[in-house]
Formats: C-alpha cells, structure tokens, sequence
C-alpha cells in the first residue's frame, strides 16, 4: 500500500513554477478589465478599443458557453491575479488549438508569462492530448517571441503588415508549438 501522503508529491496541471492556471470567476472580472485596457498591455493584443466591465463579463459568459475553448486566470502562486490566457478553436479530430495570453504591465519581465504559457502547454498537450497549438504574435512584441522561443515555439510564417501600431504597419508572426517540439523544462 501506497504511503499516506504519496498523491502530495502529484502536481497539479495547472500550477506552474511561480504561476497557477484557474477559472475565470465573476469576481475577477473588474480586475481584469482593469489589467487588460492598460495601453502597455492592449496594444500588444487584438482589441480595438477599450469595453467598458459589461464587455468584459460577455467575453466571460461566452468563453463559458463555448466547448470550443478553455480560458483561464492567471494568478501569482501568492493568488494575485496577473492576467488570462486560453486555448481557442479547440479541434479534437485534428487535436489542434490556438493559444492567447496577455499580463499585466506590472509583472512584465519577470516570467510570469513564460511560465503561464509553459503551464497552459503541458495542460493542452498532455492532459488535452493536443497535437499542436498556435499563435500570432506582433513584430513590436520581442518579449512575447522570445518567450514562445523558449518553450519550443517555431516562426511558421509572417503576415507582412497585417497590424497596424503607432501610425505603420507591422508583421503578425505565426508560430506553432508541436507535441515534439514542446520544451517542458
């Protein structure tokens, strides 16, 4: 028989080395919309222009409803919330999916992102038992690349000036992370 404490050796798929991956609550919602509409943080993703907390909370309602997606809060191992992520357009006959993540400004550079995406990874291709997972990522965002680098992610195209910041155009660079690939450590 197993000794008593064995499964305390088990880690969670969702936690991480200084992150842990939950559901998003209602009660995170403000927060969120607060993080999210920092400039430094918005400018970085694919939004227009900032929602107001009802637009926050109908991303929340349709992210629940869909089967096709799983969003996540991603929250400091102390339990401050940092920021989201998700796995979008989730395939299970081709096992495939797209991931998204953003973090507050506050805690940019210090590995909270790498560490989220390295979690959300390990989730979807062993737990998910996906095959791939993709991304786009803006030119202007060298922190994010090097950060999907690190974990295995490879440039599989360029979409030449399919964003536009700060009064140009700029490349959105398609990466995708195969099981193969996937660099836990």
């Amino acid at each position: 028989m197993a000794p008593k404490d064995d499964f305390s050796r088990v880690r969670s798929p969702f936690e991480g080395t200084v992150v842990l991956l939950r559901a998003v609550e209602e009660s995170d919602l403000p927060r969120i919309n607060a993080l999210i509409w920092d400039p430094e943080v918005s400018r970085h993703l694919a939004l227009s222009w900032p929602e107001p907390l009802a637009g926050t909370r109908a991303w929340w309602e349709s992210r629940r409803r869909d089967p096709s997606s799983s969003a996540f809060a991603i929250q400091t191992l102390a339990g401050e919330l940092i920021g989201a992520c998700s796995l979008e357009g989730i395939d299970p006959r081709v096992r495939s999916a797209a991931l998204g993540i953003w973090i507050g400004a506050p805690w940019f550079g210090q590995g909270y992102g790498t560490d989220a995406v390295r979690t959300l990874c390990r989730f979807g291709l062993r737990e998910m038992n996906l095959r791939r997972i993709g991304l786009a990522v803006y030119e202007s965002n060298p922190r994010a690349i090097r950060s999907y680098r690190k974990i295995g992610f490879k440039e599989e195209g360029r979409r030449r000036g399919a964003h536009f910041e700060d009064g140009k155009p700029i490349d959105v660079l398609v990466m995708g992370l195969l099981a193969e690939d996937w660099n836990e450590a």
